[in-house]
């Protein structure tokens, strides 16, 4: 994936030369059902790859993120195995390292989520594919921390409360000092109700801290994403040597890295929250060459 360089004159989603380069049988129109259920569909072949992959690095976020959870609810879960790691040639595909060795945004995804102390955020799912596509009143929403240390370790939980449009709180943080994390297992922590009708569309923003080091963050969004408006996102991205300081001042969902051979990002397909500044690392890039490009949901609403 190249953001934003890609776009050639007669490139579009839907030609014979795309087709042909994926052979899972009905592709077609489980992408475009996958595509239509979870956001706005586009022409725009960047925006249209950004998006497949960014749905894919979706569910295999939620699939990882309840796994690791369900090992510590009484081994209900024991282990994955991805399929599929790379391609053997060009293609399109569930890979989640393409043909030239070059990560894709889930496989970043999947990384944030095996770390030995993740957190995770989540609210209660409303399915909006079925039927009448009418929100639920009220949502519970819980936060847990899944550890695969083989001791127990001590942290600070953070829970925030964005705004999408302003990117303001919304109400106060709540937080959790001195929370002791069950080793190789899963540990609730916290958990509260998102009220739809007297509360704006918001994220839920989980941190966790271990000896003063931010190690984790795990983001819950509104569903589907295609309902949620991303205008006026005021996000920077400078970089600095190997170092790439990215901040918004209101909520940006997937921002993702454009991958080069030889160039190594140490993270991408991320959420980006008002106060809360990530660093990226970028290994090998020259200093003669541009810096990387990005993409981020709802780019062409800014």
């Amino acid at each position: 994936m190249r953001f934003p360089r890609l776009f050639l004159s007669g490139w579009l989603p839907e030609r014979g030369r795309q087709d042909f380069h994926n052979k899972a049988d009905g592709h077609e129109r489980r992408i475009a059902t996958y595509l239509v259920e979870n956001f706005r569909t586009t022409i725009n072949f960047e925006a249209y790859i950004h998006l497949t992959q960014l749905m894919q690095s979706e569910a295999l976020m939620f699939a990882y993120r309840g796994w690791c959870r369900q090992w510590g609810q009484k081994r209900k879960f024991g282990g994955a195995l991805v399929w599929q790691l790379n391609d053997c040639w060009p293609v399109t595909s569930w890979a989640i390292v393409d043909y030239f060795l070059r990560k894709k945004p889930d496989c970043h995804s999947m990384m944030r989520l095996l770390t030995p102390i993740a957190v995770g955020v989540r609210r209660q799912h409303h399915d909006w594919s079925v039927c009448h596509a009418r929100p639920a009143k009220t949502l519970t929403w819980e936060v847990w921390v899944s550890s695969s240390a083989l001791e127990t370790v001590t942290v600070y939980v953070e829970v925030r409360f964005i705004c999408i449009a302003t990117g303001k709180d919304i109400k106060p943080a709540m937080v959790k000092k001195g929370v002791v994390v069950e080793a190789n297992g899963a540990t609730n922590v916290m958990e509260g109700v998102v009220d739809n009708v007297g509360e704006v569309p918001h994220v839920l923003a989980a941190r966790i801290w271990k000896g003063g080091e931010l190690i984790s963050r795990d983001a819950d969004w509104p569903q589907p994403l295609k309902y949620v408006q991303f205008p006026g996102r005021g996000l920077k991205v400078v970089s600095e040597g190997d170092r790439v300081h990215v901040t918004a001042e209101r909520p940006v969902k997937g921002l993702t890295f454009e991958e080069r051979e030889g160039v190594l990002v140490s993270d991408s397909a991320i959420d980006v929250l008002p106060g809360d500044e990530q660093v990226i690392v970028v290994r090998g890039l020259k200093d003669s060459e541009e810096p990387l490009g990005w993409r981020l949901l709802g780019q062409d609403e800014q």
